[in-house]
């Protein structure tokens, strides 16, 4: 067993090495997380591996999330393929380039798995330790401020193999507990069986997406590593208007026009229409919490969302509409952001001078990364028709 996952590593190893990788990256503006390793970061077997289901997850949990790396793979309804993911590397070919990465990536967090390599390749075990050791440090060094988490190594199928894997593994926590409070044990071991390996070495995609669930269960129990997505916020009542917070669109104003919810350009010589069409009055919300809000020159029609476009509509009392118009705000640096009701870790975004319902890795052209998380903040400034 042992010598036909060496075989299959080293052939793995000899196509991978001699790819290309795609100069692209992607960035949403959200935090920056680094996956940072071997082929498993990569995703052998599964092009994007746990990064699939771990930026999901993050969506799901209200987090906006932007993968960094110079590595560009995974599938495209991936919103971000970016990794730090070198195939068939150590943790010393690693540790070579960790700080030109750290600096060129700046990550708010590091998700660190790394050694498979070392022990499949019964590279100077011994030492293996404390070369992870002196990576974290430099880690440490080159992002003093990022939260490190060091995962243990995925189970292995060959004995021989798996015995190298738990010698070097059962270091790994003591190690951690010496660097610091911005560094975290991960027991990926734990995470997966060899039933969840494809080869032997790498994970199937239900063994990926154990090893997502486990890092962002790590992510989740350290605040602001995965983001600080604000508070739950209370909008101010009575009459207001819904300002762009995107850099060079902050004099954008949100109106409906012919039922519709767009964005546009307001002043004091706007027509009347305009500004009164750009003017919300701030309600309890119609679902029964939160806010919702009401359309100034249209009493009775409330924003809201339906098949992810944003319009007005008039309360017909139904359940599913007044879902759609509650709105629940959570704080953000420039202002608020406001999320469905019904739909929560989607929210209220300006594309195209449009508005939609946006939901951060979800596949519709409104729910692209890019500029996502301006677009979706908004300034509650005072009303253009009192």
């Amino acid at each position: 067993m042992w010598q036909r996952c060496t075989a299959i590593l080293t052939a793995f190893l000899l196509t991978c090495l001699g790819a290309a990788v795609p100069a692209a990256a992607e960035g949403n503006g959200g935090t920056r997380i680094l996956p940072l390793g071997d082929s498993i970061t990569d995703g052998f077997n599964v092009p994007g591996g746990y990064r699939i289901t771990l930026w999901r997850a993050l969506a799901g949990a209200g987090h906006l999330t932007d993968f960094v790396g110079s590595g560009f793979n995974g599938p495209a309804d991936l919103p971000d393929h970016d990794h730090e993911g070198h195939s068939g590397w150590r943790i010393d070919q690693i540790d070579a380039i960790v700080t030109g990465v750290l600096r060129d990536t700046a990550p708010r967090s590091v998700l660190l798995h790394i050694g498979t390599n070392d022990i499949v390749q019964d590279h100077d075990l011994r030492g293996a330790p404390a070369r992870l050791s002196a990576l974290v440090d430099r880690i440490r060094a080159a992002a003093p401020n990022a939260d490190v988490f060091v995962a243990s190594v995925v189970p292995l199928s060959d004995p021989v193999l798996e015995a190298r894997a738990a010698a070097y593994n059962a270091t790994i926590p003591e190690m951690v507990r010496g660097k610091g409070s911005r560094v975290h044990f991960v027991d990926m071991h734990a995470a997966l069986t060899t039933a969840d390996l494809a080869d032997g070495v790498h994970p199937n995609r239900g063994g990926y997406d154990r090893m997502a669930a486990r890092w962002a269960s790590a992510l989740a129990a350290v605040p602001g590593a995965a983001g600080d997505d604000g508070a739950p916020a209370t909008l101010p009542t009575g009459t207001r208007s819904l300002r762009v917070t995107t850099p060079g669109f902050t004099d954008r104003y949100a109106r409906h026009q012919n039922s519709l919810g767009h964005t546009e350009h307001v002043d004091a010589g706007s027509p009347a229409l305009l500004k009164s069409d750009a003017t919300w009055r701030i309600v309890p919300g119609l679902a029964g919490g939160c806010h919702s809000l009401e359309s100034r020159n249209y009493p009775g029609y409330y924003l809201r969302h339906q098949n992810s476009r944003v319009r007005i509509s008039a309360d017909d009392g139904t359940a599913l509409m007044r879902a759609d118009a509650t709105w629940c705000a959570r704080s953000a640096p420039t202002g608020v952001r406001l999320s469905a009701w019904n739909f929560p870790g989607s929210y209220l975004r300006h594309i195209g001078s449009e508005l939609w319902l946006a939901t951060p890795g979800g596949s519709a052209p409104h729910d692209t990364a890019a500029s996502l998380v301006p677009d979706i903040t908004w300034s509650v400034d005072a009303p253009w028709a009192p």
